[in-house]
């Protein structure tokens, strides 16, 4: 059976990574892709269905306006495509650490978002899930999905990873590392060793 591309996490987000000490934010970028597979936190479109330099950002989940200390935390940052980052701004959200998204929000067949608790009608107000062309988004790739065929390349695209992972390991070495381990469990090493699965 293939994974449901709007199916949210039924765990709260556990961090792999967690380099810290980089002069900026920004250097953080590849970690992030890594740790949150390569889609936005919160509204879970892909890097494959979008241009990554240009539809991807980081965002401060506490906002920086708030909380100028953590601006280059990595366990503040979280990888969220440009339009939730900009609607998100300095608004405070349900943390994806404590809370299980999937727990709180679930999509139908049609593409229509709906709030299983508080915090799923807080994160679908905060963010404009429901908007219109959210949900024709998710509606077309839904229905593409349905239609594509095993082993082709539009499965692959809607499914698949990016073909070019990063590999953390030859990413400039962060300070420190508070959890050096993930490098070994990121998506670019788990592809090497032949673990990665096709789809996602």
């Amino acid at each position: 059976m293939l994974p449901a591309p709007f199916a949210y996490p039924t765990k709260p987000h556990c961090r792999r990574h967690g380099p810290q000490c980089y002069p900026s934010h920004r250097h953080y970028r590849n970690w992030l892709r890594d740790e949150f597979s390569f889609r936005c936190i919160y509204c879970l479109r892909r890097e494959e269905w979008l241009t990554l330099s240009a539809d991807f950002e980081i965002d401060h989940f506490l906002p920086k306006s708030g909380h100028p200390d953590a601006e280059k935390d990595y366990d503040n940052l979280v990888y969220a495509c440009n339009r939730c980052n900009r609607t998100k701004a300095a608004k405070y959200l349900p943390d994806p650490q404590s809370v299980a998204y999937g727990l709180s929000l679930a999509v139908d067949a049609n593409g229509e978002i709906r709030a299983l608790n508080q915090e799923g009608e807080n994160l679908i107000d905060a963010l404009g899930l429901d908007d219109a062309d959210y949900t024709l988004m998710r509606r077309r790739i839904l229905e593409t999905l349905s239609e594509a065929q095993t082993g082709g390349k539009t499965l692959r695209w809607l499914l698949g990873y990016p073909d070019s992972l990063p590999d953390l390991s030859i990413e400039p070495k962060p300070k420190s590392n508070q959890r050096p381990r993930g490098v070994s469990d990121s998506h670019f090493e788990r592809r090497e060793r032949r673990l990665l699965p096709d789809y996602y």
